[in-house]
This record gives C-alpha cells, sequence and structure tokens, in this order.
C-alpha cells in the first residue's frame, strides 16, 4: 500500500468516526457532518468514476414517470398515495406512467444481486433500496422519476422535459440544507453521464460497506460528484438552477393546516407538483386539513 492511499485511508476512517461523533452529540453540526461525508465519499467512492465516458443521449420513443410502492404485509395503501399516485396519472402528458413494487421491478431493473439480497433481509431500508432503484431505471431506460409521496398539480414543464438531466436543489425551506439537492424528483435521459456516474458511486459504496452512513448519503454522494469531477461539474454547471422550495409548500405542519381555497390556489402555481407524506406526525384532528382533502382525492 501506498503512502497516499495509507494517508487517505487513515483520513476516511477519521472522517467517518468524526461524523459520527457528531451525529452523537448534542450540538451536532449537521454543517460539518455534510463536509466530513462529501469529503468521504469523494476520497473513497468518486475514483471509480474516473473510467466512465459520456455517451450518447437517446430517447425511448414514449419515456416514463417511474415509481415505487409496495405496502407491507397487512397494510393497504394510504389514501393520499393513492391520490399522490392517480395525480400523476393526470398530469403525465406524453410519458408512460408505471408504478412498480417488490414483484415488477425485476421486470425493468437489473440491480445486483447482493443488493437485492441485502433489501430482502432488511440490511437496507427502502429509502436507500429505493435511491439505488431509481438512478438503475434511469441509467437503463431514461425518464423521470418521482417520489410516491409527490402529488402533481400540473404538468412537467418542458424546459425540465427538454434537459438531459435535472435535480432540485435545497433551499431556504429544507429542514437540512446540508443534503444540497433533493432526489425526490429526477429527470435523466437514457446516456445521462450524471445519472451513471452517480449510481456507480452508491453501487461501489454498498459494495464496500455494511449500513448507511447518513440518511442524506445518496444526496452527498451527488454533491461529491458534481464538485469534483471535472466532467460532472461542467454538466452540472449547465443545468437550471431550482430550490426545491416551489416543492415544499406542504411539508411539516403545512400539511396538516386548515385548508385554504385560496391558499391552495396559489400553492399550484407554485409548481407542477408538492411533496407531502403518509406519515401525521402525531397530528390528531386531520378534519379539514390540506392532508384529509388530498386524501379524500379532493384537490
Amino acid at each position: 500500500m501506498s503512502i497516499s492511499r495509507k494517508i487517505t485511508t487513515l483520513y476516511t476512517k477519521t472522517a467517518v468516526l468524526s461524523m459520527r461523533l457528531i451525529w452523537k452529540s448534542k450540538d451536532k453540526s449537521n454543517e460539518c457532518k455534510g463536509k466530513l461525508l462529501t469529503n468521504y465519499f469523494t476520497q473513497k467512492y468518486l475514483p471509480i468514476v474516473e473510467n466512465i465516458r459520456k455517451k450518447n443521449i437517446t430517447t425511448e420513443s414514449q419515456e416514463v414517470i417511474w415509481q415505487f410502492w409496495d405496502n407491507p404485509d397487512g397494510k393497504k395503501t394510504p389514501p393520499i398515495i393513492k391520490s399522490c399516485l392517480d395525480s400523476v396519472d393526470k398530469y403525465k402528458g406524453n410519458f408512460e406512467h408505471k408504478i412498480l413494487n417488490n414483484l415488477t421491478i425485476k421486470n425493468y431493473s437489473d440491480l445486483p444481486g447482493y443488493i437485492l439480497d441485502r433489501f430482502n433481509k432488511k440490511q437496507m431500508d427502502y429509502a436507500h433500496f429505493s435511491d439505488l432503484l431509481r438512478l438503475n431505471l434511469l441509467k437503463n431506460h431514461g425518464g423521470i422519476w418521482l417520489d410516491a409521496t409527490g402529488f402533481m398539480t400540473n404538468f412537467i414543464p418542458k424546459y425540465i422535459v427538454d434537459e438531459v438531466f435535472f435535480v432540485f436543489l435545497t433551499g431556504k425551506l429544507t429542514i437540512f440544507p446540508y443534503s444540497f439537492m433533493q432526489n425526490c424528483f429526477i429527470r435523466a435521459k437514457k446516456g445521462s453521464f450524471l445519472c451513471e456516474a452517480w449510481y456507480e458511486m452508491c453501487l461501489e459504496y454498498w459494495k464496500k460497506e455494511k449500513k448507511e452512513l447518513d440518511y442524506f448519503q445518496h444526496q452527498l454522494m451527488f454533491k461529491a460528484l458534481v464538485e469534483k469531477n471535472p466532467t460532472a461539474k461542467d454538466l452540472f454547471d449547465k443545468m437550471p438552477k431550482k430550490p426545491d422550495d416551489e416543492i415544499h409548500q406542504l411539508v411539516g405542519n403545512n400539511l396538516f393546516k386548515k385548508f385554504d381555497e385560496k391558499k391552495w390556489g396559489k400553492i399550484k402555481k407554485t409548481s407542477f407538483f408538492q411533496k407531502t407524506t403518509y406519515r401525521t406526525a402525531g397530528a390528531t384532528d386531520l378534519t379539514d386539513t390540506y392532508f384529509s382533502k388530498l386524501s379524500e382525492g379532493n384537490l
């Protein structure tokens, strides 16, 4: 092992240990944690993309809006999720709409066996599994990824559809600004360098490590990619920069506030979709709230 490799290994181990200590401390610094993690992913997993070259961009005859939802045993799909999925059907435009579950993902994805094994053995949660699934689908087929909790209020803007790659970046309404970007909505055409390189970094991580370091590690690997890889940085610099504030009008307690028709009209004009949640976060009275209206399918 070379001296430089020893130094890099020592640095990454120290960075992870420091991150874990910060995470457990009462006065943790998310900003510091974000920097440590980004540096860690840069040192250990960015080298995997060095041999990836830009490919020709192709568009299938009918692109797909991909979503994933699978109910745990004995559970039914929450009404708000049904409404969200129905909203995509309403505003899918020229896209085909595919909702995958644990049984159907094998028809469209080629995730490595060790990923599926970890997921099936519950060594990887749904969130981190879907992080990999969305990039695998987009790398192989192109299209749009939208979380099942996204409620569409309009068609996807042309300027996004025309992009080879697009994601929303963190804005003022983000609870965890260190996460850098949102992965709930991803536009990637088949052949996108950013999509493939990001996917390969994530695969390499789960090949070498047994559990997650942070809930937002998927986003921070993307940050490491576009900040430190010259090709990725050039492509990212050309991408339109849109803060996720416009898709966060219903985040947090806003979803459980009393419904206001005029305000809802303004929210719909803010963006073509809004992030929601099926978790009620301890809310007791959901009557006439945005949550109940969405769940009832009245919007």
